[in-house]
Parts: structure tokens; sequence; C-alpha cells
């Protein structure tokens, strides 16, 4: 299949495809495969940068946008990413394929894949959460609830532990934090990594953006988001630290105006 180009904010230069089959008799074992190409042909392009440590990022949502997962597929030689998924249950998936082709410019492709039979397709409608949410024994608290879209907007996050700012964060995927928004009316997808607070911002780009630090090294508490959504509404955002050596997930519903 086709995908759509989903990147909030970006121009497609490329083609996103996929074809997935089940491996298991419960349809919930699928073989995915994910490649892009020039526009107008179906060859996969075989070279991309490496952004976060990697050089394809799959994001998969449910359609009510409460199943999150971040996959890192295998390339083969011949450009074509492959993954071995076992899904939660039967529905209907959204899957993101992020990548930086030929070194250009960012292209993020959307694909609509129906797990099991009677899938169902229906949305759930988002309330926002508020500023302050737990995962294991952190509490994770934001600045704000809402974003000003069509501007770059600054967002704080906190983790803390017992009341008290978390000591033992470490990066993720070189970086040292990830979030991922999702706008709920149109799904178009943006992803952007927090700067340590105090931290010079490099660039909005998400090449400009790039870190890669090491996963032993030290994450303060207090990071920021330098956020840049271009519509109003609102936004499922997945935020995902690690702690010790567990990878946390923390779904915010935030508004933007």
């Amino acid at each position: 299949m086709s995908g759509t180009f989903a990147f909030q904010g970006g121009q497609p230069v490329t083609d996103g495809h996929l074809r997935y089959e089940p491996t298991g008799s419960d349809s919930l074992d699928q073989h995915i495969a994910i490649w892009m190409s020039a526009h107008g042909t179906s060859q996969p392009i075989t070279s991309y940068a490496v952004e976060m440590t990697k050089p394809l990022h799959v994001i998969i949502v449910d359609s009510s946008l409460s199943t999150f997962l971040h996959i890192h597929p295998t390339q083969g030689p011949d450009g074509i990413f492959r993954i071995e998924q076992r899904f939660p249950a039967s529905g209907t998936y959204y899957l993101y394929a992020d990548g930086v082709p030929n070194g250009g410019d960012h292209q993020v492709f959307r694909f609509l894949i129906s797990i099991g039979k009677g899938a169902p397709t229906g949305q759930t409608a988002l309330v926002p959460t508020g500023r302050e949410l737990t995962a294991g024994p952190y509490t994770v608290d934001l600045s704000k609830a809402r974003l000003m879209a069509g501007s770059v907007d600054e967002l704080e996050v906190g983790v803390y532990e017992g009341g008290a700012p978390a000591k033992n964060l470490h990066p993720y995927l070189g970086a040292p934090a990830h979030a991922v928004f999702l706008n709920a009316r149109d799904l178009t997808y943006v992803h952007v990594h927090p700067m340590p607070e105090g931290a010079a911002m490099p660039g909005m780009d998400m090449k400009g953006m790039n870190m890669d630090l090491p996963d032993s090294a030290s994450v303060p508490a207090t990071m920021v988001l330098h956020v840049a959504v271009k519509e109003p509404g609102l936004y499922k955002m997945w935020l995902q630290f690690r702690g010790g050596t567990q990878l946390y997930i923390v779904p915010f519903v935030l508004r933007a105006e």
C-alpha cells in the first residue's frame, strides 16, 4: 500500500510503501515491510541519515490512540525495512514511518493497518489530561497544558521522584527524551526531542536537533521541548524517558490554540 504524507509542516519528496501479512494463526503476528522511493517509482531508496541513533523510527498507534509502540526495524541491503511485530489486539492501527532518505528532507508516512477480523475503526474522543501524570515511581509535570499553534512554543518538562527532581534519568536513543505528537483531527505527526534546561537551541529542524548522548550520561530532571505545531486542536503527546534502566511512556493530551 501507499502511505499518506503525515509530517506536519513538511513536504513530500518521496513516496512511502508498506506490505504486511500475518505470520501466526491469530493474525496478531505480522511481517511488515516498509520502504521509501523516488516519486512515481517503487524502487527502494537504500541510503538514510541516522537520526537519534536509527535510520528509521516506526510509531504504531491504535485507532483510539491508546496503544503506543516505538520500533526500529532492520534495513536490508535492498533498502527495505522489516519488522516481525505482534499486535496487542485486533483492531485498526496507524503506522508512521519516520526517516530522512538520501540525506534530504524529513519524511513521515502514515499507513492504515487492519489486524484481525471485525477490526474496530472508531476513534475515541480525547480529553485533555492536564499538566501532571505519573509513570512508575515518577511524576511528570508540564509547565502548561495549552500550546500556541503556528509558532515555536516552549514547554518545560519536569520529572520528579518522591517529590524531588529525579536523579537517575538517562538518555533514550541519544536524546534526553522523546515526544511524539499526533493531531487528533487529521493524524498529522510531530516528533520533538527535549533539550536540557538552559541549553542553546540549535534550530527547529529535526536534523538540527540531532543529539547522540551516550546511554550512561545523566539527564537533568528539567528539560525543555521547543514545539512547533502548525494547526490548532487536541494533540496526543507520548513522552518517552528512561529512568534507571527502564523506559517509561507518559500519554498527555494537550490543546493547541
